[in-house]
């Protein structure tokens, strides 16, 4: 039986608003919102320090359910203020040299590689990418025979914020393991869309926010460092959490709470909370086969747009929920404010979201239309049916 997702319990509300953004941020459920407002009434009549120690309970239940769900120990997980917090949190606290090689997909994420750059010209390590097949999958033989005692990161962003891939995380992770390589893991756009296990991945450290898939508030984020590694890593900022001070001094945490930061938003976090309890009491396996299905549907409907060309590489899997386009006659960003008149939302991402492999194809922009769990068929008519106009009015928007 075909699952509808668009009838489950704790579907978002979005009136008469077509959201095919999912990969920009992730509609909250009516449970955040009220776990987020009852906190803050809490703090107004208490503080915040008195509010903070009676709901510690809950903040433990939040490092247990994101632990549940990447398949590790709640030790093992630091909370963020986001993505970018997390992974550069954990780039800039490796103790990286002159000479040492840094290696990227063509598909690595544009904040990523800008701190990448700068770590470059700070220490003097290289920034390379991993070859690829001409479909754009992992040239894996090719990358092990390029690999020496010089490369010290391999940093992958493991489904590209413009949807033209899904890179073999676990493969690459097999290889970093028999090489003893440093391996991050980018989860941005995959923790909540595709099943996510770093016993599997074998990854160093692994980075998502809680915006996107997994539809928590802004302002939210983890960080996942296996165990053993926080000793390897030089964290650049501090503080009496995550360096606590001891009768000889301050000493550094050796679990992933040395990334932590004893400033944070507690409404945000409990927030989060909500979300991810709403999202496992719907079932993470069916949420996943949601997406996939509604992607799969997406891309083919697409394919009656006369002008409309899909830019997935040829390796992507159909099931990707995200899906970058473009159309003939229209920049990115005119489509997306054409449709938008429409209520339907999408993005136009520019160069910057995956700068390499952009470049590479000579693409500036592309349109990124995302589904979610609670994406319905009438939300993929009607983003097709205006396409189609758009397509057939010969006329671009001002």
């Amino acid at each position: 039986m075909e699952a509808q997702p668009a009838t489950w319990a704790g579907q978002p509300t979005t009136d008469s608003m077509h959201y095919l953004n999912q990969a920009a941020g992730g509609l909250m459920p009516d449970s955040v919102l009220h776990a987020v407002s009852h906190y803050m009434q809490r703090e107004q009549a208490l503080g915040a320090y008195i509010a903070s120690q009676q709901v510690q309970p809950q903040l433990q239940q939040l490092y247990a359910r994101l632990a549940e769900l990447l398949h590790c120990q709640p030790a093992d997980i630091a909370l963020t203020t986001g993505n970018t917090h997390g992974w550069c949190a954990v780039a800039g606290a490796l103790p990286l040299e002159a000479g040492d090689r840094v290696l990227v997909t063509p598909g690595e994420w544009g904040g990523n590689y800008a701190m990448l750059r700068q770590l470059q010209a700070r220490t003097g390590c290289v920034v390379e990418e991993m070859p690829c097949t001409p479909g754009g999958a992992l040239d894996m033989a090719a990358l092990q025979a390029s690999v020496d005692a010089r490369v010290k990161l391999v940093a992958l962003t493991w489904v590209p914020a413009n949807g033209c891939t899904v890179y073999d995380a676990v493969a690459l992770g097999q290889l970093c393991a028999r090489h003893g390589i440093p391996y991050i893991v980018d989860a941005a756009q995959a923790l909540g869309h595709i099943p996510v296990d770093v016993q599997a991945l074998q990854c160093d450290a692994l980075t998502a926010p809680g915006r996107k898939w997994l539809c928590g508030p802004r302002g939210t984020g983890l960080v996942y460092l296996k165990p053993g590694f926080a000793a390897r890593l030089q964290p650049m900022t501090v503080d009496h959490v995550s360096c606590p001070i001891t009768p000889t001094g301050p000493v550094l945490r050796q679990d992933a709470r040395v990334l932590e930061q004893s400033e944070a938003s507690m409404a945000l976090r409990l927030g989060l909370l909500a979300a991810l309890d709403t999202a496992q009491a719907q079932g993470w396996p069916q949420r996943f086969a949601a997406i996939a299905q509604r992607a799969t549907q997406l891309r083919a409907a697409l394919a009656q747009v006369p002008g409309l060309s899909v830019h997935s590489l040829p390796d992507a899997p159909a099931g990707c929920g995200i899906v970058p386009f473009t159309l003939e006659g229209y920049t990115p960003a005119q489509v997306q404010q054409a449709l938008l008149a429409q209520d339907i939302q999408v993005a136009a991402s520019g160069m910057g979201y995956t700068p390499l492999d952009m470049q590479a194809r000579g693409l500036t922009a592309v349109v990124r239309a995302s589904v979610a769990w609670h994406t319905s068929e009438a939300d993929i008519a009607a983003l097709v049916s205006a396409l189609q106009r758009l397509a057939a009015s010969h006329t671009v928007p001002a």
